[in-house]
């Protein structure tokens, strides 16, 4: 199972010799041979049991996973309700901007201004979604573990989840590479959104099925000019002027559903560094 960032890790250790391979191995396939007979069996009985006797047998052998299907799903159920109660799943924003630094680990940095200058200019412009019931905005949040620089925003909206990154830029015709690497007027700039791209897979891997991960990149004018975005295949990362932004996540949040995630609510809350 892969980690959450924000959850701590649990190691554990375990090494088999050879012999406690084998084991493993031939005892799997004991498991399999027995029920493969058991269903074998059971086939060959059915015409003398008659279908509805058949169908009864068939009901009771697949009771007892489906009860233990049933009963993992509700202590994942409850245990999610214990780390995020009602009032905190009802509160519209969680951390704070003051846990954006500069540092040159950024692989999206803004010239001329902060890294937190430039995120507190994109909360300005978000503080109006969470009139949205589905939205809630995270400030701050680890995008794969480590020591990773913190993501300035996460917005969620039912399933639905967007990493919000901010930058302010000088004029010019900004493209990326393959690799990720960002280029401006033919010139590489030292930037790349490979690692954003990376966050993005990282929680789509990590959060149950049926949620829907992407990440934006907010682009300020850092000077008067006329700023060329890069492209991006859909579905991973978007760039957007600052001005397009919001009519942008209000387009994607609105594909998510009205009701809220308390999977991923929690999932953010525990990666979210600095609670507030």
């Amino acid at each position: 199972m892969t980690k959450l960032p924000g959850h701590g890790a649990e190691v554990t250790s375990v090494r088999w010799d050879r012999v406690g391979i084998v084991g493993v191995v031939v005892a799997s396939a004991l498991a399999w041979l027995v029920a493969l007979g058991g269903l074998i069996g059971t086939i060959s009985a059915l015409p003398e049991l008659g279908w509805n006797r058949g169908l009864w047998v068939a009901a009771l052998c697949a009771a007892p996973p489906s009860a233990l299907w049933m009963t993992r799903q509700a202590v994942a159920a409850r245990r999610v309700r214990a780390v995020v109660p009602l009032p905190m799943l009802k509160q519209r924003s969680h951390g704070r901007l003051e846990s954006i630094t500069d540092s040159e680990r950024r692989s999206l940095r803004p010239i001329a201004a902060t890294a937190y200058e430039v995120a507190t200019r994109t909360s300005e412009l978000l503080r109006d979604l969470v009139a949205i019931p589905s939205v809630r905005i995270f400030h701050g949040v680890r995008p794969a573990g480590g020591d990773l620089p913190l993501i300035p925003h996460a917005i969620s909206a039912g399933r639905r989840l967007i990493f919000i990154e901010s930058v302010a830029w000088p004029p010019g015709n900004y493209e990326t590479e393959a690799d990720g690497r960002i280029h401006c007027d033919g010139t590489y700039i030292g930037q790349s959104v490979r690692p954003l791209i990376a966050a993005v897979q990282r929680w789509r891997a990590a959060l149950p099925r049926r949620h829907h991960v992407s990440a934006m990149v907010v682009v300020h004018s850092a000077t008067e000019g006329v700023i060329t975005l890069p492209t991006a295949p859909p579905g991973d990362v978007t760039w957007v002027h600052a001005g397009d932004a919001v009519p942008a996540i209000r387009q994607h949040v609105s594909r998510g559903g009205k009701a809220v995630s308390r999977n991923l609510v929690a999932a953010l809350i525990a990666a979210t560094a600095d609670q507030g």
